[in-house]
């Protein structure tokens, strides 16, 4: 008997036989009690009764498989005799439990430097019918083209693999929606909120606006001579820099919120030139063991000799901050150590 039989429906019994005759032969049938299942018993035109099984309420096989009745007949004698039957009822699955996920919302975290081809997660329906009613496959049912080209998910497993590269400073979360429906037809669904999370892996770019180019000899302090844009595609700390030029030179660093400038120091500008390496690095690191990058650029500035001679040259050095955080840009203002710390920025050379 299919667990979708409506309530009302008959199913006819075998017939008893009783050889006697008149008060002596079958009278009546009676069944056990039980809240599914009632007897109905007619009398045929000849006199001859029959029993047929009515169905009282919805079965559900997930609750109870099977039943066991037992049909006595009894007949009209003194003493009585009877007989009994038993009436064993299998009920078989239909398809009326839909699939259901472990999650309506799963809430992923991933780090942007996983590779292509690892297991972000994985999404889980069940469903309590069985055989193929009970067989679920998966698929996106809203994603976007982008959340497409970077991940793919298993109509089997449930499975969510990484396809293409995450990049925070690109794509900070994705967004989906996941079907998950079984063999007879029924669906279920749940959202996917997937955030992307910064990890350390640009290095500061720097660009040198030179003002003085050669750098007259004469040059009095504080004279400005380079402007060094620096900057950091990492986010929050991961994009915090500091600058610093190597070696014992008659230049220092200015940081302003806005640019990094090198300015001219107390001792003047010989006219040899000079050559040294400004560092941009990070200020201290976020997790134990994290490293920070860095990058320098070499600074051509040529001081001049009251005869006209000049040759010098700065190296300017990037280094970014191994932190989580935001995307930053700025040029710097004038710091007394001469080292410069900002989110990004230029320095004057």
């Amino acid at each position: 008997m299919i667990e979708s039989t409506p309530p009302g429906t008959r199913f006819p019994l075998d017939s008893s036989r009783d050889p006697d005759i008149g008060a002596n032969s079958l009278q009546n049938y009676q069944l056990t009690p039980n809240p599914l299942f009632s007897l109905v018993v007619k009398e045929s035109p000849d006199g001859r009764k029959h029993a047929e099984l009515l169905l009282e309420k919805n079965l559900d096989r997930e609750k109870q498989r099977n039943h066991h009745l037992i049909l006595t007949a009894v007949d009209g004698g003194d003493p009585v005799r009877s007989g009994t039957a038993q009436i064993k009822i299998d009920v078989t699955d239909a398809n009326d439990n839909p699939p259901l996920f472990t999650k309506e919302i799963y809430k992923i975290r991933l780090l942007e430097n996983l590779p292509e081809g690892s297991l972000a997660f994985q999404v889980k329906a069940t469903d309590s019918d069985e055989g193929t009613n009970a067989d679920i496959t998966y698929c996106f049912s809203h994603i976007a083209n982008s959340a497409r080209q970077t991940f793919s998910l298993d109509p089997k497993t449930g499975d969510v693999k990484i396809t293409g590269p995450l990049d925070y400073e690109d794509v900070k979360y994705y967004e989906a929606t996941v079907e998950g429906k079984d063999g007879g037809g029924l669906s279920a669904h749940a959202k996917v909120h997937i955030d992307i999370i910064d990890v350390n892996d640009n290095a500061p770019s720097l660009t040198l606006l030179p003002i003085l180019n050669p750098v007259p000899e004469d040059s009095v302090p504080s004279t400005v001579i380079a402007v060094i844009n620096v900057r950091d595609r990492d986010s929050g700390d991961n994009g915090e820099v500091t600058c610093n030029v190597d070696g014992d030179l008659p230049f220092r660093l200015a940081v302003s919120p806005l640019q990094y400038r090198a300015v001219a120091a107390g001792a003047a500008v010989h006219h040899g030139g000079e050559e040294a390496a400004e560092r941009c690095s990070q200020p201290r690191p976020l997790r134990p063991g994290s490293l920070g990058r860095s990058s320098s650029r070499l600074i051509r500035s040529l001081a001049v000799s009251a005869a006209g001679r000049a040759a010098s040259g700065h190296a300017v050095r990037s280094r970014a901050a191994a932190r989580r955080g935001g995307r930053r840009e700025r040029t710097a203002a004038e710091p007394e150590s001469g080292t410069g710390t900002g989110a990004g920025g230029g320095a004057t050379v």
